[in-house]
């Protein structure tokens, strides 16, 4: 089993790549501004979906195929790059085509509301960005050895994933409360077109990554 002192390592390395602005908080943050708590829980949900899909892959030494065979990493690095695309160009759409509303709060949002789109855009977003795969390849050998070493990876990469859904949880809720108190059409197009451009410049450098 892990030592102490690893485990205690690999949380603090954990904690802070989970702390750092990246995509995943983008999109939370997005839906949950412009749909509520419920489409921004949502896609927390995908994007751990996708957590627990590396937690699986590592366990079974699929994500070792994946960095040692150029073409696949290619194929994986492409269709990630063209999706994080969609997604900006999708964000950016939204943010041309939304009309300025003078309204004192936020719309309704129904019950009834789709939560598949935020669901698939987290997990997808994650599942194909091939960057991930390779923070853990990287760091989990450090960690996790000897012939349980894919146990052990697949729990450390759990507990990534707990860090991870806490916090985006917390960014999801803190962004459907900013628009409950602060509803503002405007501001909302600017969020949307920031964010777009922000994933169209991580597809670039996602289309650009060596292994």
């Amino acid at each position: 089993m892990i030592e102490p002192a690893a485990f205690l390592a690999w949380s603090a390395l954990a904690l802070a790549v989970t702390l750092a602005p990246g995509a995943d908080t983008l999109l939370v943050a997005s839906h949950a501004a412009r749909t509520g708590l419920r489409s921004g829980l949502a896609a927390v949900a995908g994007i751990q979906c996708g957590a627990a899909s590396y937690a699986v892959l590592f366990g079974f030494g699929a994500l070792s195929v994946l960095a040692a065979t150029p073409i696949l990493f290619a194929v994986v690095k492409v269709a990630g790059a063209i999706y994080l695309a969609f997604l900006g160009m999708q964000f950016l759409w939204g943010a041309l085509t939304r009309k300025n509303v003078a309204q004192a709060k936020a719309p309704n949002v129904t019950a009834t509301e789709s939560l598949l789109q935020p669901l698939r855009q987290g997990f997808l977003s994650n599942i194909l960005n091939p960057k991930v795969a390779l923070f853990y390849l990287a760091a989990l050998p450090q960690f996790a050895s000897g012939p349980n070493a894919p146990l052990i990876g697949a729990v450390l990469i759990g507990i990534h994933a707990l860090f991870g859904a806490t916090w985006l949880s917390i960014v999801a809720y803190a962004a459907s409360r900013a628009r409950a108190i602060t509803w503002n059409t405007t501001l909302v197009r600017w969020l949307e077109g920031a964010i777009g451009a922000f994933f169209l410049g991580v597809a670039g450098r996602l289309a650009f990554t060596q292994r």
